[in-house]
């Protein structure tokens, strides 16, 4: 109403154009029904108040008995309306508020967290957030259809896979994604134009050319199958000798190009060793498979588009499906020496969280000459199994993995795995102990970190869960790094430090119950009663699932006489 007048005059107003602005403004507040409806607006904050503040829930028995919580409850709302606006409107300048940004890399670490805690509401909510901040960000759909794969929720992962392929029609995680679930739900002409598609658009792209293999099995296509498979073979091979060249340029020791390629070794159907090979640079697909697929590119280009068009997406319609299914964290293994087709494709399913696909892929690497059983293979395998919950199963495979491969960290880092969900914590113990002290790490350290630390807090080795969690918050700090710092540091009566760690936890989640509880029995040992309160309220209101931390904080409210406002 005011802003040209006030911008004008600026500091030259007087109290008399003040008064008269007010009365203004409180002509106009009633007048249009605006007071009204603000009244009406802060009823609800008041009633929040009543039942946080107050724990009033329930009818008062008397007039008088309403009267008397009334004249309190005036009191106690004028004495913070006159807080509020002082912290509004102080006398000096105010200063920037710093806010608190979570990266889109932090929201993908916080979802893969509640994944694996198997809270597979909260890991949805954190993906659509991305989306939300995001929506043309493809790897955001793929991450979330990847999610979808793991609840076994096939529909809106083809719908998310559809949704990335619809923003870049050349990118060729998204056909294939798109391929792979049209597998799955059986829509095996739509397979067939996005996995074709991928390997005209790559054709140096090992994968892709696998898939397509693996689609024509399906079909019981052996002779295209058969090509497909042996172009693969091809890719491998000249992508293996192309990074056997680099690495022997970079040492400085660099052969003669053309006689290496006179000393070519035979290979095995569709695998590769790490002896020499045939071809220098990638080639183009072979001219038998290339007439098969480049024939109908201009028609598959059109026919995605008209898949793309029928696709409907309703991010409110969607609902994260209750699952049994359990995500390990994904060990991403890196290339061996001796690596085949199938071994490339297993890597990536694996990735993308397309387990429902990986055993068919596994069954040729058994076959397969250049592969068979091997340490990668065995924690596929019992990955897969883990995730099944089938736990005996697993142990088994990852006891043949260790016989192959002592040292290998991932071997002892998924057994601690294993032992933690099966119950076992002092087993569970020793293999992520064993796991942090070898030089290289594993491949996923965080829940390693994570697990070994909460073993450490059970166990009340209190010092060796702070040097744990430190560790966990350098590499990637979250809500439960943090919080895992706070308790040890709380245990070990360093009260600062703790606050400090679940001020951090809580500025990354401030919808966890438990960092609220801890910075509630910080608050009573240093004897700060309005914020041992506030943090009960919202430690009540989050619904604290831990019956001994509860009991816990109500013992030493009851000691020091405050903290709880139902007193």
């Amino acid at each position: 109403m005011f802003g040209k007048q006030v911008a004008k005059l600026e500091s030259d107003m007087d109290s008399e154009t003040l008064e008269e602005q007010k009365c203004q403004l409180s002509y106009e507040l009633n007048c249009s029904g605006k007071y009204f409806a603000f009244k009406e607006q802060l009823k609800h904050a008041v009633v929040k108040i009543v039942r946080e503040k107050y724990l009033k829930t329930t009818s008062f028995e008397s007039q008088e008995e309403l009267q008397t919580f009334i004249s309190e409850l005036y009191v106690f709302l004028v004495d913070q309306m006159h807080v509020a606006l002082n912290q509004t409107m102080p006398d000096d300048v105010q200063g920037t508020i710093a806010t608190i940004f979570t990266s889109s890399e932090q929201l993908r670490l916080f979802a893969f967290e509640a994944e694996v805690n198997e809270n597979f509401e909260m890991a949805a909510a954190y993906y659509k957030e991305r989306l939300v901040r995001e929506p043309q960000n493809l790897d955001h759909w793929l991450d979330y259809g990847a999610f979808c794969l793991l609840t076994e929720d096939n529909i809106k992962a083809q719908e998310c896979f559809r949704k990335a392929l619809s923003l870049n029609q050349s990118h060729i995680h998204s056909l294939l994604l798109c391929g792979v679930l049209a597998v799955l739900l059986e829509n095996y002409e739509q397979a067939e134009i996005f996995f074709e598609d991928a390997t005209c658009l790559e054709p140096t792209n090992v994968v892709a050319w696998t898939l397509l293999g693996l689609y024509y099995e399906i079909q019981n296509n052996d002779i295209r199958m058969e090509m497909a498979f042996h172009e693969a073979s091809k890719q491998l091979q000249a992508q293996m000798l192309q990074a056997q060249v680099t690495k022997q340029k970079s040492a400085g020791v660099v052969e003669d190009i053309e006689e290496r390629g006179k000393r070519e070794s035979s290979l095995g159907p569709w695998g590769i060793t790490n002896g020499s090979a045939t071809a220098i640079k990638v080639e183009a697909p072979a001219a038998g498979v290339a007439m098969l697929i480049l024939d109908k590119e201009d028609s598959r280009a059109k026919k995605i588009k008209t898949i793309l068009t029928t696709q409907t997406w309703d991010p409110k319609a969607s609902k994260c499906q209750d699952s049994s299914a359990f995500l390990h964290p994904g060990l991403h293994y890196g290339v061996s020496q001796t690596t085949t087709i199938f071994m490339e494709t297993i890597r990536f399913l694996m990735k993308v969280k397309a387990v429902q696909y990986v055993h068919r892929v596994l069954a040729h690497e058994l076959l397969c000459p250049q592969g068979g059983p091997s340490c990668e293979y065995y924690l596929v395998l019992a990955q897969t199994h883990i995730l099944k919950k089938d736990f005996a199963k697993a142990e088994e495979y990852l006891q043949q993995a260790a016989q192959m491969d002592y040292l290998n960290p991932n071997v002892w880092g998924l057994k601690g795995h294993l032992y933690f969900l099966n119950g076992n914590h002092s087993e569970a113990k020793a293999c992520y102990e064993r796991t942090i002290s070898f030089v290289v790490d594993a491949s996923e350290m965080h829940f390693i970190f994570l697990r070994l630390g909460l073993i450490y807090l059970e166990e009340k080795e209190y010092e060796k869960a702070k040097k744990t969690y430190m560790q966990a918050c350098k590499r990637s700090p979250s809500c439960l790094t943090w919080l895992g710092l706070g308790i040890a540091c709380y245990r070990l009566e360093e009260l600062t430090e703790a606050e400090d760690a679940l001020s951090e936890a809580n500025a990354l989640n401030n919808y966890n119950a438990e960092v609220w509880a801890y910075l509630a029995l910080v608050c009573l040992k240093v004897g700060r009663q309005l914020e041992a309160e506030q943090a009960y309220k919202y430690m009540i209101k989050l619904k604290l699932k831990d019956e001994a931390l509860l009991a816990e904080i109500h013992t030493l409210q009851e000691t020091v006489g405050f903290g709880n406002p139902s007193f």
